[in-house]
């Protein structure tokens, strides 16, 4: 008998954090089994390396409890959010950041994003954005680990039932470009190989090939009003493993609801690019404010991503501009604003009367803005905003960027349970098939609350990983006989504990 082989699509911290708990169970439990990873691109990561607000978890030393936590994602949600899927998150929240802390990752600092009633959003204090930090942590343990294999530049085509409780992956393996010839002449050796399509059979299979923002046709066909948007989302985003899902009969979920991040940034170089840097939440919860082209305010910055991006989409052009002040920038960080800066997306202005001339505005019209806030900031905010990260000091130096909504994510996709196992349309689950992170939906409803989607990636990746595993035991004992039973019951019954 062929040693089992359990195979994970996508490699972003879902599909990551899936393969590596996979990894751990089998090679504990059966050490001949066989993790195989695909990648469709040329490098792991996917849309998490880009995240860079946080990832959430209770917080008890602000006087956080999972209730709370729990009914912000409901109320962010506007009450779509599958309740065994929010309990799931919440729950095993502090554990997620258990097991990243035990990688040796400090994600110490902690802000309160839009829409959240405690500040429980994490982020490293130091180095690159969140998503690079956990992705590369978590990468390096999947790499190193004897009984994964990485196939980079394998697109998985088609999944189909074996028809022997297994699964079927055909997958297109891209040779690597050949050497160029001798001369540097362009000819067929230079070429990029075409794709081969390639066979697997799989006693299990976790999806984590994230959603579809970069796919017009998707867009336009689920949810036509943001279509035409520009993307947060990388080229990679095509919502390939939803369709490989409906493929097996799967149930799709909220579909039509995709996230309109309100802060994108627009660069003065390149304004109408349809592919947009993000401008992190983190911003906001730094105490980063909005102003319309007329220097105004006109929206609690730190309400939910969904109200914030309907005050703006009513603002003149669909455009604003955000401001942080120099206690704002000290608790973001000066050099990942330098970051930005070294892409034009923002500029630094070390007087109020620089920055005032930069947006057009008199200087004592900002100053009047700049009071006002501060003003409200010490007794009530006529936007109803209720926590003040900062103020803003006129006589501190400036961070201002020009920001407009963009597409960002997808709550709609594979419908899964709390055991991260994909639910047919009659509502079971398909046997030996899962799914974590965006390509499943259920969780967030009509609006993902910030710092919930690195969460997800955690939780319900660590989640698929350990059920597949627990598939396959019993599956090995089956085709084994009674020969080891008792061994093998004991080695699922130590995964399944885990769940």
């Amino acid at each position: 008998m062929a040693p089992p082989t359990v195979a994970v699509v996508g490699t972003g911290l879902a599909g990551l954090s899936a393969a590596y708990e996979l990894s751990i169970a089998l090679q504990s439990e059966l050490p001949e089994a066989h993790v195989v990873v695909f990648e469709k691109n040329k490098f792991l990561g996917g849309n998490s390396m880009k995240a860079s607000s946080g990832i959430n978890a209770v917080n008890p030393a602000a006087e956080d409890t999972e209730a709370i936590y729990a009914e912000d994602t409901r109320k962010s949600g506007g009450g779509l959010s599958k309740e065994d899927l929010v309990a799931q998150l919440v729950n095993g929240s502090q554990d997620g950041i258990a097991f990243l802390e035990g990688l040796g990752l400090n994600i110490s600092t902690i802000v309160r994003l839009g829409g959240h009633s405690k500040p429980r959003t994490r982020s490293n204090p130091a180095g690159p954005n969140v998503g690079t930090y956990l992705v590369k942590a978590v990468a390096a343990r999947v790499q190193a680990a004897a009984n994964v294999e990485v196939k980079l530049n394998s697109k998985v085509v088609s999944i189909e039932d074996a028809k022997d409780g297994r699964l079927s992956v055909t997958y297109a393996a891209t040779a690597p470009r050949p050497a160029a010839a001798a001369d540097g002449s362009a000819t067929a050796a230079a070429a990029a190989a075409a794709p081969e399509e390639q066979q697997l059979v799989v006693n299990a299979l976790v999806l984590a090939t994230g959603g579809f923002g970069a796919s017009k046709e998707m867009l336009r066909e689920h949810s036509p009003a943001v279509a035409e948007l520009p993307t947060t989302n990388g080229d990679w985003a095509q919502g390939e493993g939803i369709q490989l899902g409906a493929g097996l009969g799967a149930s799709l979920l909220h579909m039509e609801q995709v996230q309109v991040h309100p802060t994108g940034f627009v660069d003065p170089a390149d304004p109408t690019a349809g592919t947009k840097w993000l401008a992190p939440e983190k911003l906001r919860g730094c105490g980063a404010i909005l102003l319309n082209s007329s220097g105004r305010r006109f929206v609690d910055e730190l309400t939910t991503r969904d109200k914030v991006t309907g005050a703006l989409m009513g603002q003149e052009g669909r455009v604003a501009w955000l401001l942080l002040g120099v206690a704002g920038a000290a608790m973001f960080g000066e050099g990942t604003l330098g970051f930005y800066g070294s892409k034009g997306l923002v500029k630094k202005f070390d007087t109020l009367e620089a920055a005032a001339q930069h947006m057009g505005l008199q200087p004592a019209e900002l100053q009047q803005q700049l009071e006002q806030y501060n003003t409200a900031a010490a007794g009530s905010d006529p936007f109803g905003k209720q926590f003040f990260p900062t103020t803003l000091d006129p006589a501190g130096h400036f961070w201002l960027g020009q920001i407009t909504p963009v597409v960002h994510y997808c709550m709609g996709g594979l419908e899964i349970n709390d055991k991260a196992q994909v639910l047919s349309k009659q509502g079971s689950p398909i046997r030996g098939l899962f799914a974590a992170g965006e390509v499943s939906g259920g969780l967030h409803g009509a609006n993902r609350l910030g710092g919930n989607s690195l969460a997800e990636c955690v939780v319900f990746g660590r989640i698929a990983g350990q059920a597949a595993a627990a598939h396959v035991l019993p599956e090995v004992l089956v085709q084994q006989g009674t020969a080891g039973m008792v061994d093998m019951m004991s080695a699922k019954q130590s995964v399944v504990a885990a769940l």
